[in-house]
C-alpha cells in the first residue's frame, strides 16, 4: 500500500486521552505496532507540559478532554512559533464525530481523524500515512496546519463529445416544453 517503510520502533508518540482505559488500549495497540516510546496525558495542561518537554513524531488526541478540548490544544501548539512540536502530525480520535466539533478541530490544524471504536488496522494505517506522507504546512494569520488537499484539482483536457452535448440539449428541451395533453391543468 505504501512505498515508504516506517520504523515504528523509533517513533515517539504522545497519547492525549482523558479515559484511562482508552489511553491504555491505544498504548497497547502502539506497542503491538512496535512503538517503544509512548507518553500519556489526560488533559490539555498535561499534554502541553509533554509537548514542550520533548520532541514527538505524532500525537493521538481525543477531542473531549474536559474544560479545554483537542481544538484548544492543537491551536495552542500550532500558533506558538517557539513550540518544538509545532508541526507534529496530530491524529484526532472521537467517539462523537459531531460536524461542528470536527470542523472546529480541523480549523485548529489537526492532520487526520478516526472515529471510535478504533480498529488496530485503521490506527496503524493512519499513523503510517501521517509519517510516510507528511502533508505540507500552511501558515497564515488565522490558520496554521496541514494543507487540506494533497492533489491539485483535476482539469479535464478532453472536450465533451458532440453526441453527449446533443443528448443533453434534447433532455433540457423536453423538460421545458409544455405537455400538449394538458392545457391549463385540464386533460384534453
Amino acid at each position: 500500500m505504501y512505498k515508504t517503510n516506517v520504523d515504528f520502533s523509533g517513533l515517539r508518540i504522545l497519547v492525549v486521552e482523558n479515559h484511562e482505559l482508552m489511553g491504555r488500549l491505544l498504548g497497547e495497540m502502539l506497542r503491538g505496532f512496535g512503538v517503544r516510546h509512548v507518553r500519556y496525558a489526560h488533559d490539555v495542561p498535561g499534554a502541553i507540559e509533554h509537548i514542550y518537554g520533548a520532541r514527538f513524531d505524532a500525537v493521538i488526541l481525543d477531542v473531549f478532554l474536559g474544560e479545554l478540548d483537542g481544538a484548544d490544544f492543537a491551536k495552542h501548539i500550532r500558533f506558538d512559533e517557539d513550540c518544538c512540536n509545532r508541526m507534529v502530525p496530530i491524529l484526532l480520535i472521537t467517539g462523537m464525530p459531531d460536524h461542528h466539533k470536527v470542523m472546529r478541530v480541523l480549523d485548529a490544524g489537526i492532520n487526520a481523524m478516526l472515529a471510535k471504536p478504533i480498529a488496530a488496522k485503521d490506527l496503524y494505517h493512519r499513523i503510517h500515512a501521517l509519517i510516510a506522507k507528511p502533508q505540507p504546512f500552511i501558515i497564515t494569520n488565522d490558520y496554521v496546519g496541514p494543507q487540506r488537499s494533497r492533489k491539485k484539482p483535476a482539469i479535464s483536457k478532453r472536450r465533451p463529445r458532440p453526441a453527449l452535448l446533443a443528448a443533453s440539449a434534447r433532455r433540457r428541451a423536453r423538460r421545458e416544453m409544455p405537455n400538449p395533453a394538458h392545457e391549463d391543468g385540464i386533460l384534453i
